[in-house]
């Protein structure tokens, strides 16, 4: 989902980005025991505003770099470049090919092998150093527990499918790279 996200225009990004996170943190924020359901509403389309703004912002050289990759690619032939690049399936046609390879550098952000070995290290200590916390939170404020134990949660499931994707893609575009099989 995420790399047809990044192809989109700005205002589809902030729209899809807020919701979803206005959503996570009315959720997120229901589970506190000091529940009210007008400040959490308020403050889930603050969050999601605020968050879904910056994300757009600060990926938007990702998406001028995609959307450059795939450029001179119909909408087929452009599915076919995604799909190859989150599936692995390597397309017969030299042009598809290329591009899927330049969308899939640009998805890895250029990192090479070390560096996104590196930044996989630095997520599972931030993954760490962040159930520390929750530990600590849910110690801390026993009426708000659950909150914690989501959060936890969250984090346990979410980095190891995000590295596993990560890994997934990094793998597919080595394999596009080589060409046809």
């Amino acid at each position: 989902m995420r790399l047809r996200l990044i192809l989109q225009p700005a205002w589809v990004r902030f729209g899809v980005w807020a919701l979803l996170l206005a959503v996570w943190w009315g959720l997120f924020t229901s589970l506190q025991s000091s529940y009210e359901f007008e400040s959490a509403v308020l403050s889930a389309i603050v969050f999601g505003a605020a968050l879904g703004g910056f994300f757009t912002v600060t990926t938007q050289g990702m998406h001028r770099a995609a959307h450059e990759a795939v450029s001179g690619l119909d909408s087929a032939r452009r599915s076919d470049a995604i799909n190859a690049v989150l599936r692995g399936v390597v397309p017969a046609d030299p042009d598809v090919r290329a591009s899927a390879t330049r969308l899939g550098r640009v998805y890895l952000r250029n990192k090479s092998a070390d560096q996104l070995k590196c930044t996989q290290i630095w997520s599972w200590i931030v993954v760490a150093i962040l159930v520390a916390v929750v530990v600590a939170g849910a110690v801390a404020f026993s009426a708000d527990r659950l909150s914690f134990v989501v959060l936890a949660v969250l984090a346990a499931v979410l980095l190891p499918v995000s590295l596993l994707q990560s890994r997934r893609i990094q793998r597919n575009v080595a394999q596009l790279a080589q060409g046809p099989t």
